[in-house]
């Protein structure tokens, strides 16, 4: 089945964009606005959902832009979503009418930020309501859904029903552990500032760095959760002198934690990257991988 994409699509129509942009527009999604709440509200008081939230004794609450949501099995301890936490959950959506639309694979997880605007804006405002461990039922105008796009067998324009499982709610220290675990990185050191730092290749005779030298590295920089590598030298090599600020503050420790001739892996949170900002393919909040070898140090 192809997959279909979760990824924020611009359907959430602010007035005041809109109206910059042309002052006479009006967003279908919007305009659908009244029509999906009566469908959604009828869909509640049907026979076969009515029962099933009476049956099991569950609440039908109400969030934000018209987001209705019953939460199915409650976790009250578990970690709430912070803005930069990695949410790892499962989801089958269905149209009102009960067709199936899409799903993620039986014992697969998908992976998205919270609070950073890369889910659909109904997905950012129901797991803003819940906690890890829990499972939740999520009833979406299209203005927070898919908007216009046909998705599927969806039509355009159509409030849409996520169940969900949340299955994890990870701080970036939890990136980084789930990240050192999934890749069995051995001796890793832990650094006060949460730099971590495994060795691959050590030496007991190359020379320890300090502020002033020049240094001469080989390294590939990886996102965590993909893999992807987002920049490398391409098998060159590159200079940095120690203590200019010229790379990004993980970057320069974990040099600084090698010795000329070592080779590791070294993963540091976003306070030692590029922060709440971010930086091209790297998004705010994001903690960071490098394969680094010193080659030479002046």
């Amino acid at each position: 089945m192809r997959k279909l994409s979760l990824a924020f699509v611009a359907v959430f129509g602010f007035a005041a964009f809109f109206l910059s942009c042309k002052d006479t527009y009006v967003d279908p999604a919007i305009s659908n606005f009244a029509k999906d709440t009566t469908d959604i509200t009828t869909y509640i008081k049907g026979p076969e959902f009515s029962a099933y939230i009476k049956q099991n004794n569950l609440p039908v609450q109400t969030a934000a832009y018209g987001v209705k949501y019953v939460i199915t099995q409650a976790n009250p301890a578990g970690k709430a979503p912070a803005q930069g936490d990695e949410l790892e959950f499962s989801y089958v959506i269905r149209s009102l009418g009960g067709t199936r639309i899409d799903s993620t694979k039986k014992d697969s997880s998908t992976y998205f930020p919270f609070g950073l605007g890369k889910m659909l804006v109904g997905l950012e405002i129901g797991f803003g309501k819940l906690r890890e461990g829990e499972k939740a039922i999520f009833l979406f105008p299209s203005y927070v859904a898919f908007g216009d796009r046909v998705v599927g067998s969806l039509p355009a324009n159509s409030p849409v029903r996520f169940d969900v499982v949340l299955k994890a709610v990870r701080s970036e220290d939890a990136q980084i552990e789930d990240y050192i675990a999934r890749n069995k990185l051995k001796n890793v050191e832990k650094q006060s500032t949460g730099l971590r730092v495994s060795k691959t290749v050590s030496t007991t005779t190359g020379a320890t760095l300090t502020d002033g030298q020049k240094v001469t590295v080989r390294y590939a920089g990886k996102l965590l959760r993909s893999g992807t590598v987002f920049d490398n030298n391409s098998g060159n090599t590159f200079d940095v002198t120690l203590g200019r600020n010229q790379v990004v503050p993980g970057f320069e420790a974990g040099i600084k934690a090698l010795k000329v001739g070592e080779k590791g892996t070294i993963i540091f949170p976003s306070s030692l990257g590029y922060g709440s900002t971010g930086a091209g393919p790297i998004l705010p909040y994001t903690p960071l991988a490098f394969d680094i070898e010193i080659v030479s140090a002046q």
